[in-house]
């Protein structure tokens, strides 16, 4: 035993329900309730007619406020991947997040950056300058030797 104790039970917790007794509660469910009450009547929506074109959303040139859009792309886009990198160059990689970029967006009133988006940045830049990771591997193998 635990030494919890929960006190004495109730005193009809153990009783079956008494059904001559009337306690304005009854035996159906809640759907049966819903089903047992009208419905109100519908009212039909009148149609547009065919040759009525639908309205177009309102476009404007004002230019969007990226520090009013919220994140860039919604979670359920992501596909978690491992990216393997080093301890000392991830460390390095998450400071320069936190130290350099972060204050720029905040200057820049952007307060809602998503890892997810900074992510997805660091890729588009990685493919964006791919034609330099050859040369880079090999100055990495011979910097490790």
């Amino acid at each position: 035993m635990t030494g919890f104790d929960l006190g004495d039970a109730a005193p009809d917790a153990d009783e079956e329900p008494d059904s001559s007794k009337d306690t304005g509660r009854s035996d159906r469910t809640p759907e049966q309730e819903l089903e047992k009450t009208e419905a109100p009547e519908e009212t039909e929506v009148p149609k547009r007619p065919e040759s009525e074109p639908k309205p177009e959303p309102e476009l404007t040139d004002d230019p969007v406020d990226p520090t009013e859009t919220g994140p860039a792309f919604p979670y359920s886009e992501v596909e978690q991947s491992p990216l393997y990198a080093r301890e000392e160059t991830w460390t390095e990689f998450e400071d320069k997040l936190d130290m350099e970029l972060t204050p720029v967006l905040r200057q820049d009133g952007v307060r809602d950056d998503e890892l997810r988006e900074i992510h997805d940045i660091v890729l588009e830049v990685a493919i964006d300058y791919l034609d330099e990771f050859p040369e880079r591997l090999k100055e990495k193998r011979i910097e490790e030797q």
